[in-house]
């Protein structure tokens, strides 16, 4: 067992970390940049020091990748460059009557950042950050400066982006080959998964292959994609089965076989064996088609929060917060609610909310919408809840030293 485990948790007003030297006694910080919503957080321990970074967005502030170079006891929020280039810029957009909220962030210029990742092991000081409007930009100096990814940021598809040219989308995942640094995977929502094979100079639309089998999402894309569209829209590069995804939540891959690449979208969970090439609808067995968090074990096991899809927008465990694993690539699920709380009980759990700390025995932990933290030591089969109620939970990331 190492010396202690941390997590390190997002929410919408501030960021959190836990500390345990045992996994049963946890100690919780005080606030981490109070009044920030924090969409992401990872720890980076490749150099030996225990890193950590903060997608953290302010009303007032903007944007920014904070981060830490001592684990999470200071934090330093500046993000030079981190910008997109003029020529990609439009006005600001104006500021409605909440904080927080934007009725629409116009192209060009940088609402929030949604995901941050360390690069690979060969790169040391490499890390990447997805943002709002979708673009992704690279650090090589451990996250203290920042250049955009053109390709993909003026990808031909970008006018194509939810349906706005890219104002409205958000580039939320992004993943770097254990094995070449070189082979990168982005999901934009809603635009699309994408490939990277030589370092992000070009990137190839990978999801368009992922086609939705689930009998009432495939009613539902029929309705609003196929038959709501106005005639003469184009559709843009969507040339397949009209079920073909273009709005993945949330994209893992799995460390057991870096070839595995996992997905929760808006219309299914989907599993693709090479590299993104093609993929199979592994959602039967679950509740529900939707939801928006996955999370990939050392050791293949799989585990998605099923939300309840309706037209008034629910959107939540209903009545129940359970979480699904399986352990056969998708062929079977199992439902996991031991400890968790229910019935009565409405919660969500967001794009970010789950994650596995890569340990023997692996710990995964769960946030929800209420503000809590569970964590289970065996593959989630009991859970049990962490001291403290939060704001609501956007991200949990956890890594030991």
């Amino acid at each position: 067992m190492p010396e202690r485990l941390h997590l390190l948790v997002g929410t919408r007003k501030g960021a959190f970390r836990y500390s345990s030297a045992d996994r049963r006694r946890w100690e919780l910080s005080d606030p981490i940049l109070p009044g920030w919503s924090v969409y992401h957080a990872a720890f980076d321990l490749r150099d030996g020091a225990p890193r950590a970074y903060l997608a953290a967005n302010h009303w007032a502030w903007g944007p920014s990748v904070a981060k830490s170079a001592d684990g999470g006891a200071t934090w330093d929020f500046r993000s030079e460059g981190l910008a997109f280039p003029p020529d990609m810029r439009s006005p600001a957009p104006q500021v409605p009557g909440a904080p927080g909220e934007w009725s629409s962030t116009p192209p060009g210029v940088i609402g929030n950042v949604w995901y941050v990742a360390p690069g690979h092991p060969a790169e040391p000081g490499t890390v990447y950050a997805g943002t709002q409007p979708a673009g992704l930009f690279r650090s090589d100096d451990w996250g203290r400066t920042w250049r955009p990814v053109e390709g993909i940021n003026r990808h031909p598809y970008r006018k194509y982006w939810s349906g706005t040219g890219g104002g409205d989308s958000c580039l939320h995942s992004v993943l770097v080959d254990p094995r070449d640094p070189r082979r990168l995977y982005v999901a934009v929502s809603a635009g699309g998964v994408y490939r990277s094979t030589d370092g992000g100079a070009t990137w190839e639309l990978i999801a368009h292959n992922a086609v939705a089998t689930h009998p009432e999402a495939r009613r539902l894309i029929q309705e609003f994609i196929v038959e709501g569209m106005p005639a003469g829209t184009d559709r843009g590069p969507w040339d397949k089965d009209p079920a073909g995804l273009n709005e993945f939540h949330a994209l893992r891959l799995d460390p057991t076989n870096p070839d595995r690449l996992w997905g929760q979208a808006h219309w299914g969970v989907f599993r693709s064996e090479d590299c993104g090439a093609t993929w199979v609808d592994v959602t039967e067995g679950l509740p529900s088609f939707h939801g928006f968090a996955i999370a990939v074990s050392r050791a293949g096991a799989v585990f998605v929060v099923p939300l309840d899809y309706g037209a008034d927008n629910f959107r939540v465990c209903p009545g129940q917060l359970a979480v699904y694993r399986t352990v056969d690539g998708g062929r079977t699920w199992a439902r996991l609610t031991g400890g968790l709380p229910g019935p009565h009980d409405y919660q969500s759990v967001y794009r970010e909310g789950l994650a596995c700390d890569g340990l023997e025995p692996e710990g995964v932990y769960l946030g929800t919408s209420n503000g809590e933290v569970h964590a289970s030591f065996d593959i989630g089969e009991v859970w049990t809840r962490l001291p403290g109620t939060l704001p609501p939970v956007l991200a949990v990331a956890a890594a030991a030293w």
